[in-house]
């Protein structure tokens, strides 16, 4: 049976999608919940997996150390240890995990250089991971040639497509994705599509489609999360609160959850309660999303020695992450941007613009040239970062801002008021800023 995106709305399929989900610091796709290679018994390879814990995931890699002293030639062992280690890292906030990872991804290809798909597939993973796209997207179709069949590697393929700022051909690819295996994965991509289009009616079906065949506590925690995203990014606190709240009784270990009840809490002027969550979620997973946020909200509240001290954190850490091989340019130029450092904003934005043309590299780059002073650029770049119809308040804002220096006051408030009433709380330092502007553009 062939499922349309533009059928999305009507059709019901119950099919369990097992297959591999890639994130770090910044969840760049929908690809379903973080789910491990499958133990050594039998055939292994990233399309034979399970939902496992953090503790079971690290099981598996002990079972599959122990069977390759044993078969040191068993290269699809290889490649799920390879795949392990990269879902480890997702899990963890560790970035050490990916040089592992390619080590034994790599052990595989070298046992089998030919027709290897799953140790190209797990390079993908990887190299996604890492936040290259590029290579991600070359993995991808290297082992698309071998085995043109495989959903997670078709997953890995539209998410790297997205990224590199190919919305065309990346609609393609989760077509056929959702051709092979329709499913949690698939769905959840489907909804991430429509989003990015700004259709959220669709995307909320797609991910209420993926939620009603969701079985396992981590693929309804996930659903749920994102269900909570939409909510959160509509302005709708309630609505976001509820499903945050569901997702975290159906896995608690799920951190992602616990930051977006951190920052409905926060929304709501719960200051304390915001801190106390958001000081567990960094302890949990001190990745640079999460350390931003919290700086954000100390700074908003005037907490700057603990600001400072969250900051230092970030530093640390993005030191750890581009020791290890991961790019974060695109977080760090917004943060060099909001922090008045504009030079290094600019560095960082014009990097990931060089090598991604997708809506979030737009929008950074158009906010570093703001802030640096080139605002003529800047609107253009964020003309880009609005080009498909993305129900955005932090890019509708710094539109709003940019048109604002450009002397374009109508346009501004526009902009200023459009942003405010998608989501009015989308930022503890910028949506206190935008509503004193806007007050003072009406006067």
């Amino acid at each position: 049976m062939t499922i349309r995106l533009s059928a999305l709305r009507s059709t019901v399929i119950v099919v369990v999608l097992s297959t591999v989900m890639l994130a770090l610091g910044v969840l760049f796709t929908r690809g379903g919940p973080v789910q491990p290679a499958a133990p050594p018994s039998g055939r292994s390879g990233p399309e034979v997996v399970a939902t496992l814990t953090g503790e079971d995931l690290g099981g598996t890699i002990t079972a599959l150390q122990s069977r390759l002293r044993r078969l040191p030639g068993d290269h699809p062992a290889w490649a799920s240890l390879g795949i392990a280690y990269v879902q480890q890292a997702a899990i963890t906030g560790d970035p050490t995990y990916y040089p592992k990872a390619s080590a034994a991804l790599r052990r595989s290809l070298r046992v089998e250089p030919d027709g290897n798909a799953a140790a190209l597939t797990g390079l993908a993973a990887l190299a996604a991971a890492r936040h290259d796209f590029t290579e991600a997207l070359e993995y991808a179709r290297s082992a698309k040639r071998i085995n043109p069949y495989g959903a997670a590697n078709q997953g890995i393929l539209t998410d790297a497509l997205q990224q590199l700022g190919r919305y065309a051909e990346a609609r393609k690819e989760l077509q056929r994705m959702l051709n092979l295996q329709p499913g949690v994965s698939s769905f959840t991509r489907a909804s991430y599509s429509y989003e990015l289009d700004g259709q959220l009616r669709p995307a909320r079906m797609a991910l209420q489609r993926a939620l009603e065949i969701a079985t396992r506590p981590s693929d309804v925690a996930f659903c749920l999360y994102y269900l909570g995203e939409l909510a959160w990014n509509s302005g709708d606190l309630d609505r976001a609160a509820r499903h945050y709240a569901e997702g975290l009784r159906q896995d608690p270990s799920y951190t992602p959850l616990l930051a977006g009840r951190a920052k409905v809490a926060a929304a709501r002027g719960d200051i304390d309660t915001a801190v106390r969550q958001y000081d567990e979620v960094v302890k949990r997973l001190p990745l640079p999303s999460y350390l931003i946020a919290y700086a954000d909200l100390l700074r908003s509240v005037g907490r700057e020695r603990q600001a400072t001290r969250q900051e230092a954190v970030l530093a640390a850490t993005n030191d750890l992450f581009e020791a290890q091989g991961v790019n974060v340019d695109l977080e760090s130029a917004l943060f060099y941007a909001d922090r008045g450092r504009p030079q290094a904003a600019f560095l960082a934005a014009r990097a990931v613009w060089d090598r991604q043309h997708s809506v979030d590299a737009a929008d950074a780059l158009a906010w570093a040239l703001h802030v640096n002073g080139r605002d003529r650029a800047a609107l253009r770049h964020s003309e880009q970062a609005l080009r498909l119809g993305t129900h955005s308040a932090l890019f509708t804002y710094h539109r709003g801002m940019i048109e604002r220096s450009l002397g374009r006051s109508g346009a501004a408030r526009e902009s200023l008021r459009d942003a405010l009433e998608i989501n009015p709380y989308f930022s503890p330092l910028l949506a206190p800023r935008a509503k004193v502007v806007l007050e003072d553009l009406r006067r």
